[in-house]
């Protein structure tokens, strides 16, 4: 009896014991569970397609890595190169342009606007890293050191840490003669030219970069879904649609039409239109997080392309206005 009784007491203290431990870390679990939804569902990369990442470092890189082709290309921004900055703020030196957005309180943005119009390049996210020294560590090295101390950072970039998991994970299973790097100062489309200062500094042809940037960062899903695309420009700013095409036809997309619409009754922002069965294609996620439209359901019976996209002022806004 005695014993029964002890029995029954120590199964009374394990069970308070147990709902005590349960109360003590029910409210921690709920708060992790919490954050994990959240960097899951603020996500930038859904883990399949294409991921063009800008990297504030020494040098410049733009890194993409590519699900479908289990490659990672890596262009390389010497130091001293002038890229024409958003907002107006005209040409800056590559390693200038985030400490300019700093100042303004936008530094992953203008990094990130400027990047993209002046490559035409789609670029979806952004991290502020260190100098690469070739000489002491491999360049994936260098990159899994940038990706995983940001885990805990929320200022230097716009990567959940889902995003930053993914993307480090992904890396690290990347051999190393997956990785191309393409060294601008080291292709013909980067000259060195004096100013008049007398400082040195990088020029890009346009012309020659095109061909790199068609060579290795084609968006494999949008060429594959080989959607046809018409870009209309809604505002009286001359040039916006063809800007906006060439981003499109880097990414692999196939543009049939530039032209401009004015109408009266045309809403200001920018729009992408589409037959219903084409809302959920890859092609028209990605422009809309491109250019920051709103899915508008149309047949196009009238048009010769599949996809719409009208370029309103808020887009023109984003690249020039402080």
């Amino acid at each position: 009896m005695v014993k029964r009784l002890k029995k029954k007491k120590k199964s009374k203290k394990i069970f308070f014991i147990a709902i005590f431990l349960l109360l003590f870390f029910l409210p921690a679990l709920i708060f992790l569970g919490f954050k994990i939804y959240r960097s899951v569902d603020h996500s930038l990369w859904d883990g399949q397609s294409q991921f063009n990442l800008a990297v504030d470092s020494r040098p410049g890189m733009i890194v993409s890595f590519d699900r479908q082709a289990e490659t990672i290309n890596v262009l390389v921004i010497p130091d001293g190169t002038f890229v024409e900055v958003i907002h107006g703020y005209g040409p800056y030196r590559i390693e200038s342009i985030y400490k300019l957005g700093e100042i303004k309180g936008n530094g992953g943005e203008l990094l990130v606007g400027s990047l993209q119009e002046y490559f035409g390049l789609g670029v979806d996210g952004f991290l502020v890293g260190g100098k690469f020294l070739v000489k002491e560590m491999s360049l994936k090295n260098f990159l899994l050191n940038q990706i995983f101390p940001l885990q805990f950072s929320k200022e230097k970039t716009n990567l959940s840490r889902w995003d930053q998991a993914r993307l480090w994970w992904f890396l690290k299973r990347i051999r190393e003669d997956k990785i191309n790097l393409i060294d601008l100062s080291q292709t013909s489309a980067s000259s060195e030219v004096e100013l008049p200062d007398g400082s040195r500094a990088m020029k890009i042809d346009q012309e020659r970069l095109e061909r790199i940037i068609s060579q290795f960062f084609v968006d494999p899903k949008i060429k594959e879904e080989d959607l046809s695309i018409s870009i209309l420009n809604k505002t009286e700013h001359f040039g916006l649609a063809n800007k906006a095409a060439r981003i499109i036809s880097n990414s692999g997309g196939r543009v049939i039409q530039v032209g401009s619409e004015q109408k009266e009754d045309s809403k200001t922002n920018c729009q992408i239109k589409s037959h219903k069965k084409h809302r959920q294609s890859y092609t028209v996620l990605k422009l809309s997080r491109l250019f920051d439209c709103q899915w508008v359901e149309e047949p196009l019976s009238e048009q010769r392309a599949e996809i719409v996209l009208l370029l309103g002022e808020d887009y023109w806004e984003k690249l020039n206005l402080p």
